[in-house]
């Protein structure tokens, strides 16, 4: 099974992915990305989305991307392909995004111009009635993106420039690295990455979930 669309996205960031990486790809869609990325890099990929219209052969597990049921760094990559503009508080994902994987790759479109804007919300907004998953709220170019990730303690690098659908959709993918912060004592300096830490129920700590528990925890409203 290959697609042309996952194959030039895939190709827009896999100089970056370390073979059988552990990636988590949030908003998966229909897999094809997801098996791309196992099929080529040997990765070990996770797939979760909102709504399930899988067509690959990995499994997928519906899930609010707010509140993943995963510990903090359990993924060496999270893929955000085209997901950040189907929520009006893109933030909330690209939070849990960064404290659940180590790096984050994100793939957006970069739309210029109020007209190009209402027809992009028109056209990515299709989705929704068929499958399930909420319509396109943000329409807006690079900057905008980029301005919205230095809110973050991260590194920005774009790593790529592509067009989909005959040229009309103009993307391009950004490499997110954690900043690393010093934290000084009288002995020694000690270099730690920057995460948001979580704070586990007494009672659940050093108790593996299951994967029953896993997917009631991840199941939820995804704009509420």
């Amino acid at each position: 099974m290959s697609n042309p669309r996952a194959n030039s996205i895939l190709a827009s960031f896999a100089s970056v992915i370390a073979p059988r990486a552990r990636v988590i790809d949030i908003g998966a869609g229909k897999g094809w990305l997801a098996h791309a990325l196992a099929r080529q890099l040997d990765a070990r990929v996770t797939m979760v989305d909102v709504a399930s219209y899988n067509q690959s052969a990995l499994p997928l597990t519906v899930c609010d991307s707010r509140a993943l049921a995963f510990a903090d760094g359990s993924f060496d990559y999270a893929i955000l392909s085209f997901v950040l503009h189907h929520t009006p508080k893109p933030e909330a994902i690209l939070r849990e995004a960064l404290r659940v994987a180590r790096a984050v790759v994100v793939i957006e479109n970069d739309v210029r111009g109020a007209a190009r804007q209402w027809l992009t919300r028109a056209i990515d907004s299709y989705p929704a009635l068929r499958y399930g998953t909420p319509p396109c709220y943000l329409a807006q170019p690079r900057d905008a993106w980029l301005k919205l990730f230095a809110q973050f303690p991260v590194e920005a690098q774009v790593l790529s420039e592509f067009s989909l659908e005959y040229g009309f959709f103009r993307n391009f993918t950004t490499y997110l690295r954690k900043r690393r912060e010093r934290h000084y004592d009288s002995q020694r300096t000690i270099q730690t990455e920057s995460r948001t830490l979580r704070i586990v129920h007494a009672a659940s700590a050093g108790k593996p979930r299951t994967d029953a528990e896993n997917s009631k925890r991840c199941r939820g409203d995804f704009l509420a």
